[in-house]
Order: structure tokens, then C-alpha cells, then sequence
């Protein structure tokens, strides 16, 4: 996931998370969209996409949540191992 292409916040050039969340859910849209998605950020952009639209004023990371969890049945699914 290229980070300077999505928009997120940033201080003094710095990933700005003000909890420690946030920072979970970057991390865990950047793996889903690495191991799921072969590094296609696209399916999430989408999500993301929708679920600002659909509610405009939710908090940024909030967003970011809805997104993930709007493409939980949508994941491809490998077996272990």
C-alpha cells in the first residue's frame, strides 16, 4: 500500500494517529491490502469511497473501520499453510 497516494494525516511529514487504534486499523488495511488483495489497494479505496460518502461527517479513521469491515465478505480466502 503506497501510504502518499491515500491521503492519510500527517504531522511534520508523520503518520498522525491520536489513538492507538488508528494505527491498528492503517495496519490492518496495509496487510489486508497486501495479502488479500496481491497489493491492490483499489478494493479498499472503493470502500473507503463509499463509507465517507455514505456518512460525511464520521471521523476519518472511523472511515477507514467501515471500510474493512464492509470488505470482510468480499475477502478472498486461502486455505492455511
Amino acid at each position: 500500500m503506497n501510504i502518499s497516494d491515500l491521503g492519510v494525516p500527517r504531522r511534520n511529514g508523520e503518520l498522525a494517529f491520536d489513538a492507538p487504534w488508528q494505527g491498528r486499523v492503517f495496519a490492518l488495511a496495509a496487510a489486508v491490502v497486501e495479502q488479500a488483495f496481491g497489493g491492490d489497494r483499489e478494493p479498499f479505496r472503493q470502500q473507503l469511497v463509499k463509507a465517507i460518502a455514505a456518512e460525511p461527517d464520521r471521523p476519518y479513521w472511523e472511515s477507514w473501520t467501515a471500510a474493512l469491515e464492509a470488505l470482510v465478505p468480499v475477502l478472498p480466502l486461502r486455505p492455511a499453510g
